[in-house]
């Protein structure tokens, strides 16, 4: 059986540099923001579920999700989030399953499911070890800044509104600190997959004469 790796951690840490890694080493890789992408436009009972909730002001003029207007919706009141959330997590949870057997089935050694909610979907109970990504306050903020060309201040927010680096430690068999430079992140990576690895070969005892 395939090892299922669960990969989580805070916005701007570096998430998405370990799963390329991850899949430099031969791990075959799942992204639950695509995912949720695709069950958005896919699932039409996600789609009902969702324009029952939030009015028909969330489709666009073909009667797709409008993910900005869902978002201004959303991202305004945590409450309609959670409750966004509360619908997505078993459609999409339900498709990352069907891509993991998938993968499986073709002969994959190790899955890793990057997701930001790996947790709160519930995605983590499917995972035979958890792996988080954290980095400090300044520094994911810099990243934040220059990926998604934010103000400082709305970087400093979006940083707020995550959960606090213990939530994470907490629940993982891993932590990676990003903090430093690529050739550092790929070294902790490597240690890591080593570790995973090891796991997962059976342990022999010899006799001795």
């Amino acid at each position: 059986m395939a090892e299922i790796i669960g990969l989580t951690g805070q916005t701007g840490a570096g998430k998405s540099s370990v799963r390329k890694m991850f899949k430099s080493l031969g791990a075959e890789v799942i992204d639950a923001d695509e995912v949720a992408h695709s069950v958005a436009d896919n699932e039409l009972w996600c789609l009902v579920d969702i324009v029952e909730h939030f009015s028909c002001l969330v489709l666009n003029d073909k009667g797709k999700l409008n993910r900005k207007a869902l978002g201004k919706i959303v991202f305004s009141d945590r409450k309609k989030l959670l409750t966004l959330n509360k619908i997505m997590f078993p459609y999409i949870v339900d498709a990352i399953k069907r891509e993991a057997d998938a993968f499986e089935r073709k002969g994959a050694r190790s899955i890793v499911i990057d997701g930001a909610t790996l947790i709160e979907s519930g995605c983590a109970k499917m995972c035979d070890c958890i792996i988080s990504v954290t980095a400090d306050e300044e520094t994911r903020t810099r990243r934040i800044i220059e990926r998604d060309g934010l103000t400082k201040l709305d970087a400093q927010r979006r940083v707020s509104a995550q959960h606090p680096e213990d939530f994470y430690t907490e629940v993982s068999d891993f932590v990676i600190r990003n903090d430093g430079s690529l050739a550092e992140l790929e070294q902790k990576v490597g240690i890591v997959a080593g570790e995973i690895a090891a796991r997962r070969q059976p342990i022999t005892l010899e006799e001795e004469f």
